[in-house]
């Protein structure tokens, strides 16, 4: 067994087992309640340690990972010694693996086993590179460009986001959706160059020379020679506008040219830059594209695990972290029975589930759902996610609890059998990775899901992959002809998503009218 782990920006940890499953992977964040924790992912090893020791399944041979891969080579310091100390206390060799081509071997989570892969990984930096292009195939990696750390379009767009008064490395997709609206400021920057892609060197070509807070200074410089006030919305709304365009126009040359010249059509897109889902629809028009779920920093301890693996993994499923189960409520029902009164508490059969839930969301009813295991990556698919029917009245509601900016667009969970009768580019995509273009016909219907250019970035289910959440939205669609859920992560803005079953009954007394905690249903009285 292979544990693999990551400790540097959103720290987490994974297992592959001895039959090559995917068992574990984990975000520290959802122990610590840190948004994009930093340092050794103790909670998460300890937790996987845990799980795979309790496991009556298991074999003695089954509970003792034989080797540590880590995600990202260079430390120092405390950073170093605390994976020391990991490894002392396993007893196992470890071994340490490049930032960029951890993010490149995820493409062993695609179906282009048997056929050769452009890999293009881009974030804002790790070991050197903030980019790289391989080509995967069943014989490995071959990596043939990089960028290095100055040359970042990762930087540059976190960068602008920083000159937008957002966090960078978190409000990106803050950017991306304000890239969407219509402006009245009549300001052309089509001829600011910035950075872009230079094909004679084949490698990005950041004109700033700077990144980081040196970037933010020198991009804040320029855009007030522009006349652009980046404290009002319409400045806001043209530099989001400038930025998108920049990374579509730049990261589509780099794709074109590489694939023409390799003859090569899939793509496979990964690292934090893979989260813009307005690109990934670009890349789609032209390129068989796979973009893996957990395509940040997080994904690096999977990246590592299978650069040692070698194998391809058939990925079937994100839930893959901390599982709720019923045995571990029993006593917080009977606390909160006996100290407070203010739930109705019932426990569920897991067949009448849908039915229940179903109902509520009919009544417009917002419901947090946590259950079985815990979803790994940035997006809820059903086991730690707040529902509601997708009505634009629903989303300003969720976003008056959460404390929400009203610009950013709410995400569905829709039955894959609709998705040729509502988009115009029906495809599979369980782990909103992409967008899709909503027929017009139907964007009134689902208008609260609906993005201002008539977009939306759906989780496509199948049956298989999560039975009970596939049946809740049948059940739904029987009633009133709406195949759809609004599906946003359970948490409060600014925090992870909730892991466990106190942080689901902590964020639901700010949000929900309803929690189903395993098989218990909450109501607030």
């Amino acid at each position: 067994m292979i544990l693999g782990l990551t400790d540097g920006h959103n720290s987490s940890a994974c297992l592959i087992d001895n039959t090559n499953n995917l068992k574990y992977a984990v975000g520290e964040e959802r122990f610590t309640r840190k948004k994009n924790q930093r340092g050794a992912p103790i909670n998460s090893i300890n937790y996987i340690i845990n799980s795979i020791n309790n496991n009556t399944e298991n074999t003695d041979t089954d509970k003792k990972p034989e080797i540590i891969t880590v995600g990202g080579m260079f430390r120092k310091g405390k950073r170093l010694k605390e994976l020391k100390e990991i490894q002392n206390k396993l007893n196992i060799p470890m071994l340490y693996f490049n930032h960029h081509l951890c993010h490149a071997s995820l493409y062993k989570l695609s179906n282009f086993k048997n056929k050769e892969c452009l890999i293009i990984t881009m974030d804002g930096g790790g070991d050197g590179f903030s980019s790289t292009v391989s080509i995967g195939s069943n014989k490995g990696i071959e990596p043939i460009a990089q960028s290095d750390l100055i040359d970042s379009m990762g930087d540059f767009y976190a960068s602008i986001t920083e000159v937008l008064g957002f966090k960078p490395m978190e409000d990106e997709g803050k950017v991306m959706s304000l890239s969407t609206y219509d402006t009245n400021l009549n300001i052309d920057l089509n001829n600011l160059k910035i950075i872009e892609y230079n094909k004679k060197i084949k490698t990005i070509n950041n004109y700033l020379g700077v990144v980081g807070f040196e970037a933010t200074k020198a991009l804040k410089k320029i855009f007030n020679l522009e006349n652009i006030n980046i404290n009002e919305f319409n400045g806001k709304i043209l530099i989001s506008k400038y930025a998108q365009k920049t990374l579509e126009s730049e990261v589509l040359k780099l794709i074109n040219e590489f694939s023409n010249e390799t003859g090569i059509k899939n793509i496979v897109f990964s690292g934090g830059v893979a989260q813009n889902v307005q690109l990934n629809k670009k890349i789609m028009e032209n390129y068989n594209l796979f973009v893996p779920p957990f395509m940040g920093d997080e994904g690096l301890s999977v990246g590592a695990s299978l650069l040692f693996n070698k194998k391809f993994v058939d990925l079937k499923t994100t839930y893959l972290g901390y599982d709720i189960k019923n045995e571990n409520i029993i006593n917080i029902v009977e606390k909160i029975k006996l100290n407070e009164n203010q739930y109705k508490i019932k426990y569920i059969e897991e067949k009448e589930i849908p039915e229940t839930i179903g109902n509520l969301l009919i009544s417009n009813k917002i419901i947090c759902i946590c259950r079985n295991k815990m979803e790994f990556g940035a997006r809820a698919l059903g086991n730690r996610s707040i529902l509601a029917l997708p009505k634009k009245e629903n989303a300003k509601k969720i976003n008056k609890m959460l404390n929400r900016d009203s610009f950013m667009p709410f995400a569905p969970t829709m039955l894959y059998d609709y998705v040729e009768e509502y988009f115009k580019n029906p495809h599979y995509n369980p782990f909103m990775t992409t967008l899709f273009d909503v027929k017009k016909e139907y964007i009134n219907k689902i208008d609260g899901v609906v993005h201002n250019d008539d977009t939306t970035r759906a989780q496509t289910l199948k049956k298989e992959f999560n039975p009970t959440y596939y049946n809740i939205i049948d059940y739904v669609n029987g009633v009133v002809n709406v195949p759809f859920v609004l599906n946003t992560s359970f948490n409060l803005h600014g925090e992870p998503i909730v892991c466990n079953e106190q942080d689901a009954l902590k964020s639901f007394k700010s949000v929900g009218d309803a929690l189903l905690l395993g098989n218990y249903l909450f109501m607030k009285i």
